[in-house]
């Protein structure tokens, strides 16, 4: 007898995550949904790794496509992650892209992530794609929206973690090289 699932998604929903949409294009139409399931993996080589449900559009797009885009949202955002949960004909409709890209990277994403498909991995009714990061960018500026007890939410004072995440970064050495 295993774990009631109701009980594990009423224990999981404790734990807060950042919200993505993560985007791919196969046959030459975008695909994209939101995910709470993605994480930093490794810096030599940089990867990330993002798990996708096996059943959804955006999973077979990684699938053929091999590469896909880690988007972050923003804490204005949440319009967009509903958006992308959302089953629809065409996600993408009045939705900004950045028209640099051959991806569908979010416009107004605070953070991306191009992605080569590294591996992929079974993980029960999902799969979960490695992915080696090719590009990636963000705005400091901005602060991301939270997913936490099946709802959505922001880091409450914002001053006070930037002065806390600004004063942690300066006690390292980094390289000159490595300064922005």
């Amino acid at each position: 007898m295993g774990l009631d699932e109701t009980r594990y998604r009423q224990a999981i929903a404790h734990f807060a995550t950042g919200v993505t949409v993560i985007t791919a294009v196969s046959d030459g139409r975008p695909a994209g949904m939101t995910a709470s399931a993605v994480c930093s993996l490794s810096v030599r080589p940089v990867l990330l790794l993002v798990c996708v449900n096996n059943r959804l559009p955006t999973h077979e797009a990684l699938e053929r496509s091999r590469r896909f885009v880690v988007n972050v949202l923003a804490d204005d955002h949440e319009h967009l992650a509903r958006r992308f949960a959302t089953p629809a004909a065409d996600k993408f409709a009045g939705v900004d892209l950045r028209p640099e890209f051959e991806l569908p990277v979010l416009a107004d994403a605070m953070a991306y992530f191009i992605c080569d498909v590294h591996e992929r991995f079974p993980g029960g009714d999902h799969s979960i794609f490695i992915g080696e990061v090719a590009e990636c960018a963000f705005d400091h500026r901005r602060r991301p929206l939270l997913y936490f007890r099946s709802g959505f939410g922001r880091i409450e004072d914002p001053e006070a973690y930037l002065v806390h995440d600004l004063a942690s970064w300066e006690r390292f050495s980094w390289p000159e090289a490595n300064r922005e």
